[in-house]
């Protein structure tokens, strides 16, 4: 996982853009404040689908490949495709500018989403033919259910491994969340629910086999063999938790096992298991066992 933080400072305006890539997703998150009108072209990978979540501000982009302008407002989600990914973004005089996004593989995003989504038959026709998508805040406004996730992305208390599974999940979340259109085709009534127990049974041992690797719930619906809302939804309904949660849990009691049975310091264990901080780590154990990790030794 990579991370990339780029100032914007300039006559007339200042601000900061961080870009994390991780397996499937980049993710960014910008600011910028204006003193007067401002333009910045934005050279961005070609064949790209972009989810951009516009917090404040209002701007207009002119796409180079389609030659239109997109009027994005505050408050709202855009979902972009377009096959080249040079635009020209304009703000306004005295703008403050905030924003998060993530940009995903679209072959990627049709393997993994598009086929649980019949509503989404004009972006599949976009890709398959290399045109021009998009859908505007008239599709959707963020809610406050939206912004925490976004906020718990911004604020991910991990690191390494357990960082970009984390980061994963909840950008899976955000999209499922975040557009009302994006449906999944119900299921028959005659399904065969053996099936799912039988997948929900293969995802956990293959979690609890494989602690010490990095797993992301992509990783792992892609080793049970279901698409990733489906292994998300099935397995909290079996479970009672997440992948993500489960997984930390084991993690969690992996970390008691070494603080009781080994001599290794516990600022080890928990940058081990993926904590940045000891005392995140303390407080999730906490959360956990019902007290800190320095009382097992004693």
């Amino acid at each position: 996982m990579r991370r990339k933080k780029r100032k914007l400072n300039g006559n007339g305006y200042v601000g900061e853009k961080t870009e994390i890539d991780l397996e499937n997703f980049i993710v960014y998150n910008s600011w910028l404040e204006t003193e007067k009108p401002l333009e910045i072209e934005v050279r961005g990978a070609d064949d790209w689908l972009q989810f951009h979540y516009q917090l404040s501000g209002s701007t207009s982009t002119v796409l180079v490949e389609k030659g239109g302008t997109l009027k994005i407002g505050p408050n709202s989600l855009n979902v972009l495709y377009q096959k080249r990914g040079t635009c020209m973004i304009h703000f306004p005089e005295n703008c403050n500018y905030k924003s998060f996004g993530f940009r995903v593989d679209p072959d990627y995003f049709s393997r993994s989403f598009l086929s649980d989504f019949k509503e989404l038959s004009s972006m599949r026709k976009a890709i398959e033919n290399e045109n021009v998508f998009h859908r505007d805040k008239e599709y959707t406004a963020l809610d406050l259910f939206t912004r925490k996730i976004i906020k718990s992305i911004l604020e991910n208390p991990y690191k390494g491994s357990l960082e970009q599974a984390f980061m994963e999940n909840k950008i899976i979340e955000l999209i499922f969340h975040s557009i009302p259109s994006l449906r999944q085709r119900p299921e028959s009534a005659t399904g065969d629910k053996a099936f799912y127990r039988e997948k929900i049974k293969k995802a956990r041992s293959y979690i609890e086999d494989n602690l010490d690797h990095r797993l992301s719930l992509s990783s792992v619906s892609e080793y049970v063999g279901v698409n990733q809302y489906v292994l998300k939804t099935r397995f909290k309904e079996s479970t009672g938790q997440s992948v993500i949660a489960f997984y930390i849990d084991l993690k969690l009691k992996m970390a008691y096992d070494k603080i009781l049975n080994t001599d290794e310091k516990i600022t080890s264990i928990a940058y081990d298991i993926g904590y940045s901080s000891v005392g995140n780590f303390s407080n999730a154990f906490f959360r956990k066992f019902g007290f800190r990790p320095s009382q097992l030794r004693k």
